[in-house]
């Protein structure tokens, strides 16, 4: 049970990561990779598909964020410590999760015809609150930063 435990703690930890990491490390330092991935945010609307190429700088953060996965699942299994395997497991589902959500559902960059049909209100509202991160209508929408954790009111159409 504590193995399951493990994996659901790091998973839901890494949407603060993914917030933080967002906001002062993409929206900071590191913006010059990260503005590739804002360089449509001038549109008014979302096309149908956002990426017209399959790779940007910005692609290059998952990178970055798989090494601490990677670590604690060699590490664990090498000196056989489950626990650093399990959390391995949850950082790296969150990642999957991210993927899913971010590159194939909101941004179309991946064509998988059934993740692209009639979605979930909670993928609604995941996606609405995406898009007035890219295209804010008001100074608290660009607020913005998580993926799965944001304010109640993108549930409203």
């Amino acid at each position: 049970m504590i193995n399951i435990a493990l994996i659901l703690v790091a998973f839901c930890f890494m949407e603060f990561v993914a917030w933080l990491n967002h906001k002062y490390v993409m929206h900071g330092f590191m913006w010059k990779w990260h503005i590739d991935h804002h360089r449509k945010d001038h549109q008014q609307t979302l096309p149908e598909k956002t990426e017209d190429k399959r790779l940007e700088k910005n692609d290059l953060f998952l990178l970055v964020y798989a090494i601490p996965a990677i670590l604690l699942l060699i590490i664990g299994f090498s000196i056989s410590y489950f626990p650093m395997v399990y959390v391995g497991v949850g950082i790296t589902l969150y990642g999957l999760t991210y993927f899913v959500i971010h590159d194939v559902i909101i941004h179309k960059r991946i064509n998988i015809p059934f993740l692209n049909k009639s979605h979930h209100f909670l993928i609604k509202a995941i996606i609405n609150a995406h898009k007035a991160h890219h295209w804010p209508k008001s100074k608290d929408d660009f607020h913005n930063f998580g993926l799965l954790v944001f304010p109640r009111r993108f549930f409203k159409t």
